[in-house]
C-alpha cells in the first residue's frame, strides 16, 4: 500500500472507529456506521474525485473466505442478500433510506474470523500540464470531508498538509510549479533502486490554486497526506 493510501486508511480508521468495534464484538454491524463515510462523501465530492468499495477478508490473510459466507442487510422484516466477489469485494449498496430504517449488516461467521474494510482511491490527474487546483483536487475534497465529519470539532481534526505524488517505477521524475509572478519551484522524485517507489511529497497549498503544474510524465496517483 502506498504511503498516501496508508495515511488515508488511518483517517478512515479514526472516523470509522465505531465500525471496527462493532465488527469485533458482533456478527450484526449497524449499517449506518458502515456507510457514514460514503454518504458524507456524496455531499462533499460532487465531482467524484474519490471512489470507494467495501471488502471482506479473513483475519488470517493466508486463508480464503469461508465457502459458506453469507452477508445480508436487515431492513425491517426483510433480509437482503449482499454479493461477495471471489476477491472479497463486498457489493454493499449505500442508501440513506436503509440508514433511516435502522438497518444492520449480518454476517454468518464468528466475530473473530473476518475483517470488514472500506477502501478509498483518488483518481489520478491526467496529462502533464494543469492548474495546481486540479492537480491537488483530492486534498481539497478530503479537507471538506474531514470538516463535515468532525463538525464542531473540526479545529482539532487532522488536516491535509501534503500530497503523495507517485510515478510509475523507473527513472526519477520531476515536477515544476510555475507561479503568475514568473517564479517557479521544482521537485525531483525519490526513486529506489528496486523500483518500488518513485514519488514526491508535494506541499498542499490552497493559495497556489492558479499556479501551473508541469510534470515530466503523467502521474500514477496522487493521495493527500494528513496530520
Amino acid at each position: 500500500m502506498s504511503g498516501g493510501a496508508r495515511v488515508w486508511v488511518a483517517v478512515l480508521a479514526l472516523l470509522l472507529a465505531g465500525v471496527g468495534h462493532a465488527a469485533e464484538t458482533s456478527r450484526e454491524v449497524p449499517y449506518k456506521d458502515l456507510v457514514r463515510i460514503p454518504l458524507m462523501m456524496e455531499k462533499v465530492d460532487s465531482d467524484h474525485v474519490f471512489s470507494g468499495e467495501f471488502s471482506v477478508a479473513s483475519v488470517d490473510a493466508k486463508q480464503p473466505l469461508p465457502a459458506d459466507l453469507r452477508v445480508e442487510v436487515l431492513v425491517g422484516d426483510e433480509a437482503i442478500p449482499v454479493r461477495v466477489d471471489s476477491d472479497g469485494r463486498l457489493r454493499l449498496p449505500v442508501r440513506q433510506g436503509w440508514v433511516d430504517a435502522g438497518a444492520k449488516l449480518r454476517i454468518n461467521q464468528p466475530k473473530d474470523r473476518l475483517l470488514l474494510g472500506y477502501n478509498f482511491r483518488a483518481r489520478p490527474p491526467s496529462g502533464t500540464r494543469m492548474r495546481y487546483s486540479q492537480f491537488a483536487e483530492s486534498a481539497a475534497v478530503m479537507e471538506r470531508g474531514i470538516k463535515a465529519e468532525a463538525g464542531w470539532l473540526s479545529f482539532a481534526a487532522p488536516k491535509p498538509h501534503a500530497l503523495d505524488v507517485r510515478f510509475r517505477p523507473g527513472p526519477a521524475q520531476e515536477l515544476e510549479i510555475r507561479f503568475a509572478d514568473g517564479t517557479s519551484k521544482r521537485w525531483r522524485a525519490v526513486a529506489d533502486a528496486g523500483g518500488g517507489y518513485n514519488g514526491i511529497e508535494l506541499p498542499w497549498k490552497p493559495e497556489w490554486g492558479d499556479a501551473e503544474v508541469i510534470l515530466s510524465e503523467p502521474v500514477g496517483g496522487v493521495m493527500p497526506l494528513v496530520k
